[in-house]
């Protein structure tokens, strides 16, 4: 039997109900059944930081299951950063950890008296003491629990101070690089006073077909293991991605000056990580791709730093987006935002953004407290992390979201802060360029956002037959098309919401790569556990179910077809390099919305027609089912 607990802070009562099956069919779990009950536990125009804005765990639903990376979890809850949805996807062991521990959902509300941080024991819930444990990092924490609690085994996601200071973009920690980052979660958790949720438990998941399941999973793992990607991912982690995609000109250098970064060749080479830092190569649970590296740098001035990681986006992030060339620079600082409980992605843009308007001669040395924010600033990016994790000068000033720092700095800083339609910080990708992955990521609920949105397959020169095989009809296959994208782009939103639901990692799905899994694979998995034969329409469906379950919540908070807009910078031509010239066109930006917003079956303005809520049995929410 899955169950949600309801964890009331302020008055330290815990409520367990079983999840009806028929609401499980409706959206499995994971962020599907997260968006639900977000939706159906808050009120219209909540404060993010107020006690009564939920914070909800959810572990996917095939999460601990003996299934080829199936072990995440999901994090939901109204975003600090942005005032709209917010969630966030975390790997390691903490979905499969909560499953065994005996709840698939753990929706957390109200305020604790005082520090307080909760332990998830095989059907209980305590609140314990966390009094010893405020003003620790996320490192410190969790080896603090694990001796309080004697069990090495158990599983923790924690904030660190910046949580703690309600940091608009703070993200909880699970061991040393895992995290639920982007919309501030971590600043949520601070809000109540909760440091930590530890989880522990033995308790079996139930399966209808074990023998099944067993020949699905072993011969989806024996066909995985034989793909190209999967043996790439084993020995580079996904940072070959660095690579591609600054040969194509699709990273952000220097704050979008340029979108290519020939200075980082010779200097922050993949196999210069490897030779020099790399350790060894780790996986989470239920998984066989060992996709993150343990690194350590073994000499210089930043000697000792240890931790996990890094993915692609942090050589971009930390290097060319910061115009630093040097590995050691970049980790050390990476490292930090681990350690503080900082989500990286975000610190790297505003990092990034404070060196460009230093650079301009629009930030004074005055203001930083005297220190040197030039382009790769080995200085910034050392003190950077702690001054935003102590709440002290340049650091708290951006604490507390984009607003509140370009009222502080000046109303000229904002023009060269580029955030999308919902406020979130724009990432560091070229995405002008790509039709699909550009609108996929853009009308992400959560604002732009390529675990969302982004559209992989759309820049590998895949042949049209191929392509139009993989996503279901034809579809063209060269990037800079406007024609078939709309589609292409719900297709993978639809494949991402299904990953998301299940616990699934997305590095085994055709999000990745063209030769991993689509909805077939874990459809397989879905009628071995349950009775269900559930079909691929049904599958399609609930992907569509949970995305629409999000939109529903912006809507109610005012959301519109304005939300839907790309920084403006993305309008503009790009002047130099081999797509010098290329941008979006606002008629046919417009035009590719309103395809989408067709076959999404929304209005001109972005709103889920009647009729639409009705197909997907969305018109009587908040049902307050559960």
């Amino acid at each position: 039997m899955r169950q949600v607990a309801y964890v009331d802070l302020t008055n330290r009562q815990v409520t367990i109900k079983p999840i009806p099956e028929d609401l499980l069919r409706m959206f499995l779990g994971g962020r599907g059944m997260g968006a639900y009950l977000l939706y159906n536990h808050s009120e219209k125009g909540i404060d993010p930081l107020n006690p009564e804005n939920p914070l909800i765990f959810s572990a996917g639903f095939m999460s601990g299951q003996f299934a080829n990376a199936m072990g995440r979890c999901h994090v939901t809850g109204k975003s600090p950063d942005t005032g709209h949805y917010g969630d966030s996807n975390i790997g390691g062991a903490l979905g499969a950890e909560m499953m065994y521990a005996g709840f698939q959902h753990i929706v957390i509300t109200g305020k604790a008296k005082t520090p307080t941080y909760l332990l998830v024991d095989n059907g209980q819930i305590q609140f314990r003491d966390a009094s010893k444990l405020w003003g620790l990092d996320t490192y410190e924490v969790q080896l603090r629990l694990w001796d309080e609690l004697q069990d090495p085994d158990v599983k923790i996601a924690c904030i660190g101070e910046a949580g703690e200071r309600k940091v608009g973009f703070a993200c909880i920690r699970h061991q040393l690089k895992r995290a639920a980052g982007r919309t501030g979660q971590g600043a949520v958790m601070g809000s109540k006073n909760l440091k930590a949720v530890a989880m522990r438990g033995s308790q079996s998941l139930p399966v209808k077909h074990p023998e099944k399941l067993l020949e699905i999973t072993r011969r989806q793992y024996d066909y995985a293991r034989r793909t190209k990607i999967f043996e790439i991912t084993k020995r580079w982690s996904n940072l070959f991605a660095w690579v591609v995609n600054n040969e194509r000109e699709g990273i952000v250098v220097r704050n979008h000056r340029a979108n290519y970064f020939p200075e980082g060749y010779g200097h922050m080479d993949v196999d210069i990580f490897l030779e020099k830092y790399g350790d060894k190569m780790l996986a989470c649970q239920q998984c066989a791709m060992h996709c993150q590296h343990r690194f350590s740098i073994k000499e210089g001035p930043f000697k000792g730093v240890t931790g996990e990681g890094p993915e692609w986006i942090a050589p971009v992030l930390f290097g060319a987006f910061a115009g630093n060339t040097e590995w050691d620079k970049a980790l050390m600082c990476f490292e930090k935002t681990n350690r503080y409980g900082i989500d990286s992605l975000t610190y790297g843009l505003y990092q990034g953004w404070l060196m460009d308007i230093y650079d301009r001669g629009l930030l004074s040395k005055e203001a930083t407290g005297g220190i040197d924010f030039n382009w790769g600033s080995a200085e910034a990016m050392a003190k950077l992390p702690e001054l935003i994790n102590k709440g002290e000068g340049i650091g708290k000033v951006i604490s507390h979201g984009a607003d509140e720092a370009i009222k502080h700095l000046g109303p000229e800083t904002g023009e060269f802060l580029y955030r999308c339609g919902r406020g979130l910080t724009q990432e560091p990708v070229n995405d002008r360029i790509l039709r699909a992955t550009c609108l996929g990521d853009q009308t992400s609920n959560r604002g732009n956002d390529h675990l969302r949105g982004r559209c992989n397959l759309e820049f590998m020169g895949l042949p049209a037959d191929v392509l139009s095989k993989i996503i279901g009809r034809p579809t063209n296959p060269d990037p800079y098309a406007w024609d078939t994208k709309a589609f292409f782009a719900m297709w993978q939103q639809n494949l991402n919401t299904m990953s998301d639901c299940l616990g699934l990692c997305k590095f085994w799905t055709q999000w990745f790569a063209p030769d991993l899994f689509g909805f077939e694979q874990p459809l397989e998995v879905i009628n071995a556990v349950t009775d269900w034969n559930m079909t691929k329409e049904e599958f399609w469906t609930i992907s569509a179910r949970g995305w629409n379950m999000e939109k529903m919540f912006n809507v109610r908070d005012g959301e519109d077809r304005r939300h839907d807009t790309p920084p403006k910078i993305f309008f503009e031509p790009i002047k130099e390099g081999a797509r010098k010239g290329l941008c979006l066109e606002p008629d046919k930006w417009n035009a590719l919305l309103d395809e989408y917003y067709e076959l999404r079956g929304w209005d001109k303005n972005g709103i889920p027609r009647p009729e639409t809520l009705k197909r997907l049995k969305l018109d009587k929410e908040p049902s307050h089912i559960l």
